[in-house]
């Protein structure tokens, strides 16, 4: 994982009182670095196996996104070094008949980037994210296979410069199966 090294002064009441001031070198994380090691759940306690779907970089942000069951249902989570972001229910996955199941916008972190995420039924190739200035915005989609579930996990980012508005689904043929509006 690459650190980035930040100097801060220690001691400003020893500086005051004359008796000189330390120095120490403090690591930040760097927000680049896309999250490594053994995958574990950050926001609820799992119940059952962490399962990483997907890892990479964005606007120079790196992230990872697990999966996990809980005693609140099954739960996604964005890991990031500046958030961690994490969902959990029953209404995870698309209901009968449906596209798109739990889905939003996080805030904007520092950068100004919005993480968009959720969960799309195995029927979708593509999930755009729409900005009405921007246009759309593609994510990146993750088989919850290796979990035991059916359909797919997204992520995707939209710029500083954008405000997602939309999620569209859609289909091998391009045909936008769902829209679902974010709030």
């Amino acid at each position: 994982m690459h650190r980035a090294l930040r100097t801060i002064a220690v001691g400003a009441t020893l500086l005051a009182a004359g008796s000189g001031c330390t120095v120490a070198e403090v690591e930040t994380a760097d927000p680049a670095a896309i999250p490594s090691g053994q995958p574990v759940a950050v926001g609820a306690e799992a119940t059952g196996p962490v399962t990483e779907l997907g890892s990479g970089q964005a606007f120079d942000l790196g992230w990872r996104y697990v999966i996990y069951e809980s005693v609140e249902g099954w739960c996604t989570e964005l890991q990031m070094v500046e958030v961690n972001s994490t969902g959990c229910g029953a209404d995870l996955l698309p209901p009968e008949g449906e596209h798109i199941g739990a889905a939003g916008a996080q805030r904007p972190l520092e950068s100004g980037v919005t993480p968009v995420d959720g969960v799309v039924s195995n029927e979708i190739v593509t999930v755009w994210i729409i900005d009405g200035q921007l246009g759309r915005i593609p994510a990146t989609l993750m088989p919850l296979e290796e979990a035991g579930l059916t359909g797919q996990a997204f992520i995707g980012f939209m710029p500083a410069e954008g405000t997602p508005t939309h999620i569209q689904a859609l289909a091998l043929s391009g045909e936008i199966l769902e829209t679902h509006e974010l709030p």
